[in-house]
């Protein structure tokens, strides 16, 4: 992941545009997917709420470009951004996107799941602004992680 800086967090992200709201937020939960999954991934489900902002925007805004592009390990200003169709096609991940009426609690509210072979994780976070972004959930743990610190992830298991 990018370390702070004064371009990324002060000025703004360095980032392929539109929407550092939409595409530097979204990379950042992207790159954070893919450490989630150690980096394999076959499978991505992403629900959008219809009454958030992410339903017209996810495509035109650069939702999509961001968190496919994280997803491959592509930071917010890679030139291969523009390509992530045919990069997660190379990389056999399938996508599929809906739109669910589930009642968001903030328009750029991301649901996701993930998965490969092994595993299947969901991550629930929201774009803050500025390309910054906040994840609020995993598998069902509500935690509150802006991307700008390691962090480490112990699971249990239940008796």
């Amino acid at each position: 992941m990018a370390i702070s800086s004064i371009f990324n967090d002060v000025l703004g992200p360095v980032m392929r545009g539109p929407s550092s709201s939409h595409s530097a937020a979204a990379c950042r939960i992207g790159l954070l997917l893919r450490q989630l999954m150690h980096e394999q991934i076959t499978a991505i489900v992403v629900d959008y709420d219809p009454n958030g902002s992410l339903v017209t925007t996810h495509e035109s805004q650069g939702t999509d470009m961001g968190l496919y592009g994280g997803l491959l390990g592509w930071e917010a200003d890679d030139e291969q951004m523009p390509h992530y169709r045919s990069a997660l096609e190379k990389a056999g991940i399938e996508t599929i996107v809906n739109y669910l009426d589930y009642q968001a609690p903030h328009p750029n509210y991301y649901r996701i799941s993930i998965s490969n072979q092994w595993i299947t994780h969901t991550l629930s976070a929201i774009s803050t602004g500025g390309g910054m972004m906040e994840v609020l959930n995993i598998d069902g743990a509500e935690v509150s992680i802006f991307g700008d610190k390691y962090v480490v992830l112990i699971y249990g298991r239940e008796p």
